[in-house]
């Protein structure tokens, strides 16, 4: 809103400036006017006149360039004289100025907030000095359906040092710590990265500086912290540099404060920590594939040569490796389609059909002012009359084009500035977890941009039209019985809306369709009523197994005990959340897997009561119970039905003894039960099979609690804390949420679609009919004579009613058909949005159209029914 007013405080200033100028100038040119006058009289020619008044005003170059600024200031005159008629037209005619203003505030508000959108998301630059050398590395495996998935520490280091295409590569992951400077104690989001990281995105920071390859390799306890950290905990206190901060439970020296716009694959960040990898562990038989890669390209070298590299230096590793690396390969990709992801195919759908909208906000806008025209054809041959050339007219309704053009775009810029908001709330946390949304001064100065433009495009046409007419006809003619042109453009320009409409409207059915369908998906399990919450424990304090194993065992237990709870137990990663880990399995009795055709199965830690509580069921078996979970009991594990579908087809899958490679040590334990489905992703995705941990044997120092209540399931939200606090009063409680809520996230980016397409269909549909409506009214007004002519030779008001709607039929019927193939020609372009219907569904095609034609004959019934009623006696007294 600052900006806004330094331009409007601008503008007023140069006005000011320009008013003064101007009556100079006319004081400038009426004693010039009056020197000519003198010499003509004294028996000069006119051209020797204007030539010695020239000479006497100060010398013939000198008063050239008078002239020339009289000219100028007298056309800016000319400007503010065509603005304030313009004012004064749009005053005297409300209705037309708002409906118009309405229109383009709708239009150019949707561009612009999502415009905001996708330029913070596509094309503003990332925050990082020639960001467009910097890329993801990916480990890939088509034959398993693994695309970008985390790699090996192990191939990290054989990358790193058979690579020549990049000048660092950097490995990192994302984890919560447990926080504390002596006064408070709270969870952070944390990086760990290795020495490469920050020196790869050539981040300086502000205060300090970043870890050395040395501090790496020993894993030293130095931390760089977050401007934002260093803002709220130290209050921007110079002496940060040296301070400790307890990170789960261990000191750490602080060494470095980065800058406040610096984020790294998730805004919220606010530690990092060293990685402190070892080369010479034996990580292939250590560690699996846990963490990710970021690069920056030498200069010079182009992301399909470092692509072709990789792919060969993947290839040598799977041969060199194949017990590991069997089917494994390598993917390079730019690190703003890493941070973006599929939310770009959303984002160009959406510019699409905002572009479209805009369209027929434009088309509704230059109805409105051919219809104007028309009805001021005999006010332009009037001008005409008195000397406006074909230039002046054009410019006199260009200016009021201009000004409803601008008006609309500050209004648009409003409008956007609140839908902004509203779309950030809206969007996937996907969407906005790697890139900031902001509203800024270039948002502005499109907005300024898109309304000139727009406003220049709508207003041309009516503005030619409007200054080709014939001087005499139009002052022989009467407005409101006027047969001039424009009729057939307008009838063009609503068919044209009505395609671009029904366009829309296809593609948010579609959308539409797969959230119903995905709504419709049985989860596998009964998400009403359950509330979940994070715990980590300080690894420092929990460095012992056995602790953290009682911790979550007596949580469990008091949690069970709090009024209006049902059941609660714990699992390591919600179902449902992009989240899971995953391994090897062994079948014991089943040959060895050749390389690459290993079993592999999801893993999940669960403690006694899991499935109980999130209403998962038990197909077949029993659950865990208190005497699984105890370290010195013998394996044992429940499977889903997937990995009993996959692994063992045909046999009893109770008794059978697997054992997954998750540990040091991984002894065989018996299948004691069989659980439903539950996807790890999202709700269209097909469910991995899945082996589920007692927590004694597999426990982590991170757990998701999950608590069944009997009514209002976030009620509980506080006596839970309490009840950990109870425990531990150092431990914060994170990321309270309700299952409901997890769900509904699996299908976020495509609710966030549809429910813009939806707007923006239902905003073209509302505008597609005044358009229809106004068409058919004016043409009605233009007939009237003809009307009453027919009623008076013994027409009948439903003959007249079906001369008009058919009228419209054609003009309606025309453009939901051109609407209707363009939507089947660019369906496809939606194809990995849907879930559950085909990109070229028969219901939503045959649906859109139908809507629309509805609509538009219902618009088009009420200036039918006003014409059916015209008095034959009034309708010839027009003329």
């Amino acid at each position: 809103m600052k900006a806004l007013w330094r331009i409007w405080a601008r503008v007023t200033g140069l006005f000011r400036k320009n008013w003064r100028d101007r009556e100079m100038a006319q004081e400038f040119e009426s004693h010039l006017q009056m020197h000519i006058d003198d010499n003509i009289r004294a028996g000069m020619s006119p051209e020797q006149a204007r030539r010695e008044a020239l000479v006497k005003f100060g010398g013939m170059e000198a008063a050239k360039e008078s002239v020339r600024e009289t000219s100028r200031l007298l056309w800016i005159d000319t400007a503010f004289r065509d603005m304030r008629y313009a004012l004064r037209g749009l005053r005297l005619n409300p209705g037309f100025a708002t409906t118009a203003v309405l229109s383009l505030t709708l239009g150019i508000g949707a561009s612009v907030a999502i415009y905001t959108v996708a330029d913070n998301l596509l094309l503003r630059p990332l925050p990082y000095p020639d960001a467009r050398q910097l890329v993801m590395l990916y480990e890939m495996n088509p034959h398993r359906g693994f695309a970008r998935n985390v790699i090996s520490p192990a191939n990290y280091f054989d990358w790193k040092s058979q690579s020549s295409s990049f000048s660092a590569i950097g490995g990192f992951f994302d984890f919560h710590v447990i926080l504390g400077d002596g006064k408070r104690t709270e969870e952070k989001d944390a990086q760990a990265v290795s020495g490469e990281v920050l020196p790869a995105l050539q981040v300086k920071p502000i205060r300090g500086r970043v870890f050395t390859m040395q501090e790496d390799k020993d894993d030293a306890h130095v931390a760089v912290i977050s401007y934002r950290l260093w803002q709220e905990w130290f209050g921007c206190d110079e002496s940060v540099i040296g301070r400790q901060l307890q990170v789960n439970s261990r000191p750490f020296t602080v060494i470095g404060v980065l800058p406040p716009d610096f984020y790294f694959n998730t805004r919220t960040s606010d530690v990092w920590l060293t990685l402190g990898l070892n080369p010479a562990d034996n990580l292939r038989k250590t560690q699996g594939r846990w963490m990710w890669a970021v690069a920056r390209l030498k200069s010079g070298v182009s992301l399909s040569h470092a692509r072709a590299e990789m792919t060969g230096i993947g290839q040598r590793l799977e041969i060199a490796y194949p017990e590991f690396n069997k089917g494994w390969g390598v993917d390079v990709v730019p690190l703003r389609d890493s941070f973006v992801g599929q939310a770009k195919t959303s984002l160009m759908i959406l510019l699409g059909a905002v572009t479209l909208l805009l369209y027929v906000a434009c088309a509704n806008v230059a109805n409105l002012l051919l219809a104007r025209y028309s009805v001021r054809r005999r006010e332009m041959a009037v001008r005409g009359a008195l000397g406006a050339g074909r230039g002046r007219l054009i410019r006199q309704l260009l200016t009021e084009s201009v000004m409803l053009g601008l008006a609309g775009g500050i209004a648009g810029v409003v409008l956007a500035c609140f839908a902004v908001s509203g779309l950030v709330a809206l969007a996937p946390r996907d969407l906005t977890r790697s890139v900031q949304i902001t509203f800024d001064l270039r948002i502005v100065v499109f907005a300024f941009l898109l309304s000139l433009v727009t406003s220049i495009i709508f207003g041309l046409a009516p503005a030619i039209m409007a200054s080709r007419g014939n001087v005499n006809r139009g002052l022989h003619e009467e407005s409101r019985t006027s047969t001039g042109g424009g009729t057939r453009m307008r009838s063009w320009l609503v068919a044209l809306e009505i395609a671009c409409s029904v366009a829309l409207m296809a593609g948010a059915g579609l959308l539409f369709r797969t959230l119903v369908g995905l709504q419709n998906v049985d989860p596998g399990l009964d998400e009403h009523n359950v509330l979940t919450f994070r715990v980590t424990l300080p690894s420092q304090r929990y460095k012992e197994e056995q602790k953290r194993i009682d911790f979550f065992q007596q949580a469990t237990e008091e949690l069970n005990q709090l009024p209006g709870v049902r059941s609660a137990s714990a699992t390591s990663y919600l179902p449902l959340n992009g989240i899971g880990a995953g391994t090897g399995v062994k079948i014991l009795g089943q040959p060895p897997a050749k390389p690459g055709e290993e079993f592999v199965a999801t893993i999940r830690t669960v403690l006694p009561g899991y499935f109980h509580t999130m209403g998962i069921p038990l197909k077949r078996g029993r659950d865990f119970n208190a005497a699984d979970d105890v370290q010195s009991s013998p394996h044992r594990f429940i499977v889903s039905e997937a990995f009993v579908r996959k692994y063992l087809s045909g046999e009893e899958p109770l008794g059978k003894q697997i054992s997954a490679w998750m540990n040091k040590e991984n002894p065989f334990g018996e299948i004691v039960g069989v659980v439903g489905d539950v996807s790890d992703k999202t709700l269209d995705s097909e469910p991995a099979p899945t082996v589920y941990y007692i927590h004694s044997h597999l426990s982590y120092g991170e757990m998701v609690f999950v608590l069944r209540a009997e009514n209002d399931a976030l009620a509980l939200a506080d006596p839970a804390r309490k009840v950990i606090q109870g425990i531990d009063s150092e431990l914060p409680v994170s990321q309270i949420r309700t299952m409901e809520t997890v769900v509904r996230q699996t299908f976020a980016s495509q609710q966030f679609s549809a429910v813009l397409l939806g707007g923006f269909s239902l905003a073209s549909l509302l505008l597609a009919a005044i358009g229809v409506y106004g068409v058919l009214a004016y043409s009605v007004t233009q007939r009237t004579r003809e009307i009453g002519v027919r009623i008076a030779l013994g027409a009948e008001p439903l003959t007249i009613t079906r001369m008009v709607v058919a009228s419209g039929a054609r003009m309606v019927m025309i453009g939901a058909a051109a609407g209707l193939a363009a939507a089947l020609a660019l369906s496809g372009l939606m194809k990995s949005l849907l879930f559950g219907i085909g990109a070229r569904d028969p219901l939503t095609f045959i649906a859109a159209p139908a809507i629309f034609v509805v609509v538009a004959l219902v618009a088009a019934y009420v200036p039918a029914r006003r014409a059916a009623r015209v008095s034959p006696m009034e309708a010839l007294r027009t003329e």
